[in-house]
């Protein structure tokens, strides 16, 4: 019979009927894919069974670097002498990464993303999954090698890789070629995983040396306390630094599992999240729960009165005070069974859409936790579906108040206000987020540059024609210009070396950091110059006739204020690279400030200094914007033709920055639709409250009208409440707003200024769309015949 009813009065008011069920579908498909995506940063690195016992080892040391800590180390060579003096350590490898990023396989060369040379021990700490072969033998012996799955099929296709040998090309980086035999075809790393290698070689352990990550094992039933004081220790013996000496080095370590959300270091193997966005997901969550389950339930409250004559009849013929909560419970049920099934249909397209846009498959292998999600969100929104019996709703009135339907709107106004403030906070998120990623992205080299490609990381080989190159395509009607660098767009500049320089005020200056360029590069990425002048058309300096260009914060840490007084000083750097001599000469310009990584970084000094056919490895090609096409077919031509046993791949300039980007991009989609859901919930609340309100002052309403008063007089009789609801919530939203937003900002070293304006207008877009949705029903009730509401009087 209850169902019965409960289907009748479902009917009878589909319209406030369907606001509930709109506003629990949005609300359960916000939080379900905010925690789907909370579970997948919160998860890297999760996969290796001894992840509690990993830490990865880096160190610091005041007078190397500038006292910069790096993910990697410098010196790796002494890694495993040390490993052997600690007793809490099991075991460790040492990860160096291979720079050239190509293999060769019977004379073409293979562009690789990610590839290390690794001590045998790399498969006794990390978890690898095995196509082929095992962890037994694929890299127990010197000239081994393991690649995944991906790389497998794009070298060998159908054909078995085993056994077969692969070698690494003579470069920059390797002096000769040399050949390993492949001994296993590993799954791909999982998405969550701060590492991803494409190709694993055991080189030998006397070959690794330099540059290196380092992972320790610790043993088990062992913890980490004081093993930094530890390895710090052995480390200032290792290098004869006494106990004496101030400057000492500084060892630290860090859980495998924190890297991903607690790591920022220089030359990180991939960008990694950060604790600040699993904070801001998991407000937005939070938020968007709240509002979605007390907009169910204030609509619950508030149509509970039309129910008033319904209990109160049942209670006059014998029915227990229980058939309430069951009528409640049956009712909530039904259109929270009608939400799960519009969640569940919505879900496949909606992680299709992600996975396309940004790689996350965030239901694979999630089903259980997706049933929870689901399960507890059922849950608490069936206890908010019978809060009118929770709150003793009826069980407190008399039967002729349950008859006329008179109840307090206290509870109404506290969900109301609790909604339009976390409202306003997320739309100053929004704001915020978009402000500061639009800066960012501003803000990078070339990001006035729309036509500009890169391709990166290309091989020695490549590098020594790239004059040829160069003379090439200039050569071609659509290419504007062409030059090379260091380092890609989005990628960093941290190497560093010393130099010399007359007449520095700040004697204690010792090392700089150092960007090497051809001499179009100022020019391709439209470079500002606050003095001096750009290098001259050659990429051959003579000793002492070298040029340099620094940027703006190399000239404050040289001691000068004025570009222009630093034009002409003699300067010289000091490589560290045996046989590679950098000419000598003078500063002929200084240029803005550029960021060729993120905003999150600072800028440091900077020297630029011309390469001819060395240290050039990545080339920057601009075009005439509308002669793209042309442009691209002119460029993949010249590559065949001169370089035809090589990979070519570019990428848009505004690309890489957009992977710099990636997660304050994904953050700033994400925000806008979850402030969206819940701007939309609140609207929708506030429809149906303003219609309920309205038809219970029905005949009030034709009461006033009857003595003579007006529609706007009406309609501010109507909308009076709402409007002192909205300014509540925005004296609440601001403080909690604007400390929030600070908080974000603090992850950038560079960043907007937090305008008041935002506040104000975050308040004012939920008070016009408050506004809008309650005088759409309340015109309609002021315009109503009061004849028909007084008819029964």
């Amino acid at each position: 019979m209850l169902l019965k009813y409960a289907l009748r009065n479902i009917k009878k008011r589909p319209f406030l009927n369907s606001i509930k069920l709109v506003g629990l579908s949005l609300g359960l498909c916000g939080v379900l894919f905010i925690s789907l995506l909370l579970k997948n940063e919160l998860s890297y690195d999760n996969a290796h069974a001894k992840a509690d016992r990993i830490y990865r080892l880096t160190t610091t040391h005041p007078e190397a670097f500038e006292g910069n800590q790096f993910a990697r180390i410098s010196d790796a060579k002494m890694i495993p002498e040390i490993t052997e003096q600690i007793p809490e350590l099991e075991t460790s490898v040492r990860l160096m990464p291979l720079r050239d990023k190509l293999i060769l396989k019977e004379e073409q060369h293979f562009a690789i993303s990610q590839a290390f040379a690794v001590d045998d021990t790399f498969l006794e700490i990390f978890d690898v999954t095995f196509i082929e072969g095992n962890d037994n033998r694929a890299l127990a012996e010197p000239g081994s090698a393991v690649i995944s799955k991906s790389l497998s099929n794009r070298i060998f296709g159908d054909e078995n890789p085993m056994g077969q040998l692969i070698s690494l090309p003579p470069g920059h980086y390797n002096t000769i070629e040399t050949n390993f035999t492949v001994f296993g075809v590993m799954e791909d790393f999982p998405q969550e995983s701060h590492i991803h290698p494409d190709l694993l070689i055991m080189p030998g352990s006397d070959v690794i040396a330099g540059w290196a990550y380092v992972y320790l094992l610790l043993k088990e039933k062992t913890t980490a306390v004081n093993l930094n004081d530890k390895i710090s220790q052995k480390l200032n013996e290792y290098y004869g630094i006494e106990e004496g000496d101030e400057a000492k080095m500084q060892a630290h370590t860090m859980n495998l599992k924190d890297i991903h959300l607690k790591s920022n270091l220089l030359r990180e193997i991939e960008p990694n999240g950060s604790m600040t966005n699993i904070y801001l997901l998991g407000v937005a969550g939070l938020i968007l729960l709240f509002i979605s389950l007390s907009n169910f339930t204030s609509l619950n409250l508030g149509m509970a009165g039309y129910l008033g004559k319904f209990l109160a009849l049942n209670q006059i013929l014998g029915s227990s005070k229980r058939i309430m909560l069951r009528y409640f419970l049956l009712e909530s049920t039904l259109i929270v069974f009608s939400s799960l099934v519009v969640v569940l249909l919505c879900s496949h397209q909606l992680n299709k859409f992600i996975f396309n846009r940004y790689r996350f498959n965030l239901m694979d292998g999630n089903e259980w936790f997706v049933l929870i999600i689901l399960l507890i969100f059922s849950l608490l929104s069936l206890l908010a579906g019978v809060q009118p019996v929770v709150k003793n709703r009826f069980q407190n009135f008399t039967l002729e108040k349950r008859i006329k339907g008179e109840s307090t709107a206290k509870t109404h106004k506290v969900l109301l206000v609790s909604q339009f403030t976390l409202a306003i906070v997320l739309l100053v998120g929004v704001f915020v987020i978009s402000r500061q990623t639009d800066y960012a992205l501003g803000n990078a080299m070339g990001a006035d540059e729309d036509n500009v490609i890169v391709i990166p990381y290309v091989h020695a080989a490549v590098q020594k024609d790239f004059e040829v190159f160069k003379s090439e395509l200039l050569s071609k009607s659509a290419i504007g210009s062409v030059s090379a660098m260091m380092a890609p767009p989005g990628g960093e500049t941290n190497d560093m070396f010393a130099f010399t320089m007359k007449d520095v005020p700040n004697k204690d200056t010792k090392y700089i950091g150092v960007f090497s360029c051809d001499y179009s590069f100022a020019n391709v990425f439209g470079l500002p110059f606050l003095g001096g002048r750009n290098f001259t058309e050659n990429n051959t300096d003579q000793e002492g006739n070298g040029e340099y260009l620094i940027n703006e914060t190399a000239l404050r840490y040289l001691g000068f204020q004025d570009a222009n007084a630093v034009i002409g000083k003699d300067f010289a750097l000091i490589s560290p690279v045996e046989g590679v001599r950098i000419p000598s000469g003078k500063i002929i310009g200084v240029v803005e400030d550029f960021h060729l990584s993120g905003v999150q970084t600072k800028v440091e000094p900077l020297a630029l200094f011309k390469r001819e056919n060395s240290w050039l490895e990545n080339i920057a090609i601009s075009y005439r914007p509308s002669f793209r096409k042309e442009a691209m077919v002119n460029i993949q031509d010249t590559w065949k033709t001169l370089f035809p046993s090589y990979p070519f791949q570019y990428f848009e300039v505004s690309s890489l920055y957009k992977n710099v980007y990636k997660t304050e991009l994904l953050q700033k989609k994400l925000i806008l639709i979850f402030a969206l859901i819940a701007v939309f919930v609140c609207a929708m609340g506030v429809l149906g409250l303003s219609l309920m309100i309205a038809q219970k002052r029905f005949k009030e309403i034709g009461i006033r009208k009857v003595n003579g008063a007006s529609i706007s007089e009406i309609l501010v009789l109507l909308n009076t409440d709402f409007l002192k609801w909205v300014i509540l919530a925005f004296v609440f939203a601001t403080p909690i707003a604007y400390v929030t937003a600070n908080k974000w900002l603090e992850g950038f070293a560079y960043k907007i200024d937090l305008g008041l304006w935002i506040f104000p207008l975050a308040g004012g877009i939920i008070l016009l769309i408050t506004m809008l949705t309650v005088s759409w029903h309340s015109i309609k009730a002021a315009k109503q015949n009061p004849i028909e509401s007084l008819r029964t009087e």
